[in-house]
């Protein structure tokens, strides 16, 4: 009697006293951005990262992840870390006068710096994001972006 308990009670300890499962997460990386060309150390880098085509450039807030980076002398490049591997376009906006937006003149040509992945350059306007698109698919991805002034 007691080995035909210990039959069918050892299974049922077996199956509680396994650890839970770990969830699986997705793969991530770092993007690091290198500036190219940078005219002063005025204002802050807008980064606006996009994971589809809507918004894409100028909606912020639609962007996968936005970041604000102040400007300083040592300044050599700018990480976006834990961002899940995938496919992205990236906008840059050198903001000198810090009010959060690319200036432009009365013809809409901007008065500030930007750049985009891939350093995509669009004809009277920006580029697609079809032309910026880029993928992360590893632990690290550089991208050396030409700012444009």
């Amino acid at each position: 009697m007691t080995q035909l308990l210990l039959f069918f009670l050892l299974p049922a300890f077996y199956c509680t006293a396994q650890p839970a499962e770990e969830p699986i997460l997705p793969d991530t990386g770092t993007i690091i951005i290198q500036l190219e060309t940078l005219n002063n150390h005025d204002g802050v880098i807008l980064i606006s990262l996009f994971s589809d085509d809507d918004g894409f450039p100028d909606d912020w807030e639609k962007a996968f992840r936005s970041e604000i980076v102040p400007i300083t002398a040592e300044l050599k490049e700018i990480r976006l870390e834990d961002i899940p591997h995938g496919t992205y376009g990236l906008a840059v906006v050198h903001d000198e006068n810090e009010n959060m937006k690319l200036d432009t003149n009365f013809l809409g040509v901007p008065r500030e710096g930007y750049g985009f992945s891939n350093n995509a350059r669009g004809r009277f306007g920006p580029p697609r994001f079809s032309e910026t698109q880029f993928t992360l698919n590893s632990d690290t991805s550089v991208l050396q972006i030409r700012l444009n002034y």
